[in-house]
């Protein structure tokens, strides 16, 4: 059965849940005495979550894909531990974007991929995942020295807006909000043409045309518009993606560009096809390494894996990207 339409589900819905009061509350928190405290705050509603949520079956489907079957304490565990890290990355985004970033920090492994396909005066296309925490990388972003658009679903109510508009001290980037219409390319090809950076996440297709490829040992649909987008700008593509590590510390790993081309209309299919299955090999290296904090919480593959990905937590290594990937890249 195929995937159903992420904007049902959570980390795809465009709104932050526990209301205006409680959101309210977590907010004047981080601006009165910083996002550590506020982690300690985030574990009742992480636990109340981890029972309550509709996304709980989905996010344990997740964990089975990974690690195979488990106790039930232990899929307990494993969703509680996920949905607080995804609190945690929401108070790290909310606490940057209010400019307390002195709180932070960040290495970037490949940014010359990125500096480089800068250099091309051609735009570039920023493609990455819900996974770590990305207005960490506006931060870092500032530093290629070009307007920076990020693309996404905002669908926050009105009076939580504005308290979040009221928190953000200083903006490294602007939003291009998605209406889930073909005309969501309109801006975003003139944004490449004027030679800006648009960031998109890869691993979510919100109705837009999809193809099936290998992902952690299933079959997955990924979105295929970024790279008919690239390719209608004749920018380059470039895909990075970030981790969090311990102490507010987060760790960016970016790819060799992808310059996407127009085939024949009889190939385009399978080069799209291929396109998303590098952009799928490379997401899999980053999630093994920490599958917390991935935050696609809805059904994803279409179909089961033929055996679990992990049979363990992956341990941490120094070395990233692995050495066959480096070498096939």
């Amino acid at each position: 059965m195929p995937p159903s339409d992420s904007r049902e589900h959570w980390s795809g819905s465009g709104r932050l849940r526990g209301g205006r009061l409680g959101i309210g509350f977590f907010l004047k928190l981080i601006r009165w005495v910083g996002p550590t405290v506020a982690y300690g705050f985030a574990l009742p509603p992480a636990l109340y979550f981890s029972f309550r949520s509709p996304d709980v079956p989905a996010t344990m489907e997740f964990h089975r894909h990974l690690f195979g079957p488990l106790p039930w304490w232990k899929r307990r565990w494993y969703v509680f531990k996920h949905f607080f890290a995804f609190g945690r990355a929401i108070i790290d985004r909310t606490a940057i974007l209010a400019g307390q970033t002195r709180r932070f920090s960040f290495d970037f492994e490949g940014e010359h991929h990125l500096r480089s396909a800068a250099a091309q005066g051609k735009g570039v296309l920023l493609l990455t995942a819900h996974i770590g925490n990305w207005e960490v990388a506006g931060q870092l972003l500032s530093r290629i020295g070009l307007p920076v658009s990020v693309t996404g679903f905002d669908r926050e109510i009105p009076a939580i807006r504005a308290m979040l508009n009221r928190m953000q001290a200083e903006q490294k980037f602007q939003l291009i909000p998605l209406t889930g219409t073909p005309t969501d390319a309109i801006p975003l090809v003139a944004a490449l043409r004027r030679g800006e950076v648009v960031a998109m996440l890869g691993d979510r297709a919100y109705g837009s045309p999809t193809a099936a490829v290998p992902f952690l040992g299933g079959i997955a649909s990924l979105p295929v518009g970024a790279y008919v987008l690239a390719g209608i700008a004749n920018a380059p593509a470039v895909q990075v993606f970030s981790l969090r590590e311990p102490r507010g510390h987060y760790q960016f790993y970016g790819f060799p560009a992808l310059n996407p081309h127009r085939p024949p209309h009889h190939e385009r299919d399978e080069y799209l096809k291929q396109c998303a299955a590098q952009f799928a090999a490379n997401l899999e290296t980053v999630v093994k390494r920490d599958p917390f904090q991935w935050y696609n919480f809805y059904p994803f593959w279409d179909t089961p894996p033929a055996a679990p990905v992990l049979a363990r937590r992956p341990a941490r290594t120094s070395s990233f990207p692995p050495p066959a990937t480096r070498a096939a890249n």
